[in-house]
């Protein structure tokens, strides 16, 4: 399976000072730089999952699954896209405090989401891969965002991991 990254745009001013922030993870039907478009509903089997064991997709720095900085309190899907509420945890792992001055200082503006691509279909008329089913595996704080129309209230990006078992 092989690993991409997709990154949305990151609002600095939304990031609160103990940390938290929220907003949209990726929206929905918007082309982004790989030429792929997540539709709605993509997330929802893969929340489940997570919900169903207790607990969320982890925050990364840069998905560098070394470096965890915080964690989603709240991730589901509404009529725009995935939208997540987490917190960074800056009073107990420096890269976090880090990730968290950059984001303030706006030095950082991206959020992005890892997951593989259970389901896709291609629209030829658009010359578009819609990613239908996708297992979210994590999401970063990253450093350029690929997708300027997927905005968050206070972080927000997209990656993605596509794996070799599309189904058309």
């Amino acid at each position: 399976m092989n690993l991409k990254t997709k990154s949305l745009e990151l609002k600095a001013q939304a990031v609160q000072d103990d940390g938290t922030f929220s907003g949209y993870c990726n929206v929905f039907d918007v082309k982004d730089s790989y030429g792929d478009v997540v539709k709605k509903g993509a997330f929802l089997a893969s929340i489940n999952d997570w919900q169903a064991r207790g607990k969320m997709p982890p925050i990364l720095w840069q998905h560098d699954r070394s470096e965890v900085i915080g964690v989603w309190t709240k991730l589901y899907e509404d009529e725009k896209g995935l939208y997540g509420e987490g917190r960074l945890l800056i009073d107990d792992v420096a890269k976090a405090r880090e990730a968290h001055a950059l984001i303030k200082a706006g030095a950082i503006d991206g959020l992005s989401i890892g997951f593989y691509t259970k389901t896709w279909s291609y629209d030829k008329d658009a010359d578009v891969l819609e990613l239908l089913e996708l297992d979210l595996r994590e999401i970063s704080v990253v450093t350029f965002p690929a997708n300027a129309d997927s905005t968050v209230d206070n972080v927000k990006a997209d990656l993605i991991q596509q794996s070799d078992t599309r189904q058309a």
